[in-house]
């Protein structure tokens, strides 16, 4: 009897071993120590950034810290979704391109898609204008973030960015192209609050107090159930090109007025 029960306690240390990070209803937990420990899905290597080479569900029990020159999660397939759980990915000035979430090209150059990111903050990824909150590919959901004092706060394209704060970010709150953006708070930008390309709706948001345009839109875009004031230093609160002013798809609130 010992035998056996020392046997069974060998192999389910061995099962632990063989599994790529601990995991609870389908879903595999992140923190720290994870990181740093390697391992998380093939190709993941100890420390930042942590690679998620399969796709699934991926959820924070815990903050996240990057060392500077240094994503925090590199994303390098296909249908992943990251829960932050109410905790935060945080980076450290840098030098070089750095982002909290970052798409990977998955063959043949595509970036990954489908991506989803919900329910925590993602702070701090700054290399002067060339750092990302979240540099997603196409398809991309982002919802009930808050995503504060990177570059550029979001960078997408076809993709939805809802329900989330988008605030302080060095550059730009969002570039996203063929995008709907509602529900945002964007705000207290160090240039637009957002940058947006053709066939992009913007409904619903409250842009406010960026340094710049509160919208700018390059190609033909539609806006509405905005209220958009105190940007630009209260000039204009939403430039462009190509099919300019941009058409309201429904009034507006804008201080000085909509154009």
């Amino acid at each position: 009897m010992p035998s056996a029960i020392s046997f069974a306690k060998t192999l389910a240390g061995l099962l632990l071993l063989a599994t790529p990070a601990l995991a609870v209803d389908g879903e595999i937990l992140l923190d720290q120590a994870r990181v740093n420990a390697g391992g998380i899905t093939p190709g993941d290597t100890p420390g930042f950034p942590a690679t998620l080479s399969r796709p699934g569900r991926y959820k924070l029990t815990g903050n996240l810290k990057a060392p500077a020159e240094k994503d925090g999660i590199e994303v390098a397939q296909h249908d992943v979704t990251i829960d932050l759980n109410g905790f935060t990915i945080s980076g450290a000035p840098s030098t070089t391109v750095v982002a909290g979430v970052l798409a990977l090209p998955v063959g043949g150059g595509v970036m990954a898609q489908r991506l989803r990111v919900r329910n925590g903050t993602i702070s701090g990824f700054a290399a002067g204008d060339d750092g990302y909150g979240i540099a997603a590919g196409w398809f991309a959901v982002i919802e009930n973030m808050r995503i504060i004092g990177n570059s550029i706060g979001v960078s997408a394209a076809y993709s939805r960015v809802s329900d989330s704060t988008i605030a302080g970010n060095h550059f730009a709150g969002v570039g996203c192209f063929g995008c709907l953006l509602e529900q945002n708070l964007i705000s207290l930008n160090f240039g637009y609050g957002a940058i947006v390309g053709e066939g992009d709706s913007v409904l619903g948001n409250l842009i406010v107090s960026n340094l710049y345009e509160g919208l700018f839109c390059s190609g033909t875009c539609g806006y509405g159930n905005n209220l958009l004031f105190e940007n630009n230093g209260g000039g204009p609160q939403v430039a462009g090109s190509g099919f300019f002013p941009p058409p309201p798809l429904h009034p507006n609130v804008c201080d000085p007025a909509c154009p």
